[in-house]
């Protein structure tokens, strides 16, 4: 059974207004959008529909997040369109420093398995082949391990560093030796792991993965 055939024409409808107000505005539509555009009165006929997607393998929904939903991979490909990702900003391969976030969703090649993509800012990766300019997707998570790329959070600060837990002392490491580690301290919070690099083309109009 193909990906159309087993959505009906509601279901459909629903998928699609997902993905519009992900491209138009940039974040998935509320409950009160989507009754709207089913004309339907209850929040419960909308859940009841969100479930039926999700459980068909076509979105995702994040019950702990307000507009928690995310088109997965065959959700895309039933509607023929090419995979998009939230790009929330800009993050300093260096010290932390406040990141510039301006949300939008976008296509970049093969981003399966990944839930957000990062422009690097800064050179202190780039002894893992991560330099200035480069695009990483990230890959939420809440389980990591030695060696990993993470995307660190410090309040309002991000950096991308390589998580090490070694001897029983956990610090964040840059991959150049110009810079010093950075201690992981109570309100540190690694928000996810590098799973892929779009290194910038040399005439910096585009991307190589």
């Amino acid at each position: 059974m193909s990906s159309t055939e087993e959505l009906t024409k509601r279901q459909k409808q629903v998928l699609k207004a997902i993905y519009r107000s992900l491209k138009n505005s940039g974040y998935p539509p509320t409950l009160a959008d989507l009754r709207e555009e089913l004309k339907v009165s209850s929040n419960q006929a909308v859940l009841d529909f969100l479930r039926l997607l999700e459980d068909k393998g076509f979105i995702k929904r994040d019950e702990g997040t307000a507009r928690g939903l995310k088109i997965l991979k065959k959700g895309f490909e039933m509607l023929n369109i090419q995979p998009i990702l939230p790009y929330v900003g800009i993050s300093p391969a260096g010290p932390y420093s406040e990141a510039v976030e301006d949300i939008q969703w976008v296509s970049l090649g093969n981003t399966d398995g990944g839930d957000m993509l990062i422009s690097i800012k800064g050179n202190s990766m780039k002894n893992a082949g991560i330099n200035n300019g480069d695009m990483v997707l990230v890959k939420k998570s809440k389980e990591f391990k030695s060696g990993d790329i993470v995307l660190s959070r410090n309040d309002d600060e991000v950096t991308v560093k390589r998580f090490i837990h070694d001897d029983g002392k956990t610090y964040l490491k840059a991959e150049n030796p110009k810079y010093k580690n950075i201690p992981i301290y109570p309100d540190t919070r690694l928000v996810g792991k590098v799973v892929r690099v779009f290194s910038r083309s040399k005439n910096g109009q585009g991307y190589n993965s």
